[in-house]
């Protein structure tokens, strides 16, 4: 009965150790993902100060209609190079 009850406390103490374990790694997984989110924040925010700067660079020698047609073009083909890259990786 006694090799039972010191059973039962290791793999309790087992148990409570690999909770704690558990608790670190969500805690730092956590962190991790809270600053993946404000990377990608800070990326987007980059990118579209970006756009914008092109797109006044290029509404001065061209209409703003012609500018942002340039623009969109471009970006459609950034996009497209993207679907294909990710086509590729996946096969």
């Amino acid at each position: 009965m006694e090799s039972l009850a010191r059973l039962f406390v290791a793999a309790t103490e087992l148990i409570e150790a690999e909770g704690r374990a558990l608790k670190r790694q969500v805690a730092r997984l956590l962190v991790a993902a809270g600053l993946g989110f404000v990377i990608v924040v800070l990326v987007v925010t980059g990118l579209g100060f970006l756009l914008f700067g092109s797109y006044r660079m290029l509404a001065e020698p061209l209409t703003p209609a012609g500018a942002a047609m340039v623009l969109g073009a471009g970006l459609l083909l950034l996009a497209l190079a993207a679907i294909l890259y990710a086509r590729r990786l996946l096969r």
